[in-house]
């Protein structure tokens, strides 16, 4: 039996490769950076960059952020949330944003969304909540409790 590639673990690599060049990722010596970067461990990023693994859910948003891609491609490219997720986000950015109203929670969302399993659901908050945390963090650089 042989540890080959699935097809899921071939997509990933197929959005994720790519942007390890442009980042600098996948010269020699630079898995190091890449594992100080995400938080994901070296042999994980060895088998990241052979196309061989699909790393844990907890990394994408780091892993997206390193990357320069959007933590919604990455959980598609994973087969975590189906490929509709990320077609209404693209119609979403593409109206106007005052017309969808956001007085939404997150719970309402994911509900509206059919996200009803446990994985997705935490998935899909920790996603908003990191979204959410960086835009407040982003927003008064010089609060005390952005800095901690």
């Amino acid at each position: 039996m042989t540890d080959a590639p699935t097809g899921r673990e071939e997509r990933f690599f197929a959005l994720v490769f790519p942007a390890l060049e442009r980042a600098g990722y996948t010269a020699y010596g630079a898995q190091q950076k890449l594992v100080a970067a995400t938080g994901i461990n070296k042999t994980t990023v060895s088998r990241l960059l052979r196309g061989e693994t699909v790393p844990h859910v907890k990394f994408f948003p780091a892993l997206a952020k390193a990357l320069g891609l959007d933590p919604v491609e990455l959980l598609v490219a994973a087969e975590i949330v189906p490929p509709e997720y990320l077609e209404s986000q693209q119609a979403l950015s593409e109206t106007d944003r005052s017309q969808v109203g956001s007085n939404l929670t997150p719970e309402e969302v994911a509900d509206q969304w059919g996200i009803l399993d446990d994985v997705g659901r935490f998935t899909f908050f920790a996603v908003v909540d990191k979204l959410t945390t960086d835009e407040a963090d982003e927003a008064d650089p010089g609060d005390a409790t952005a800095q901690a």
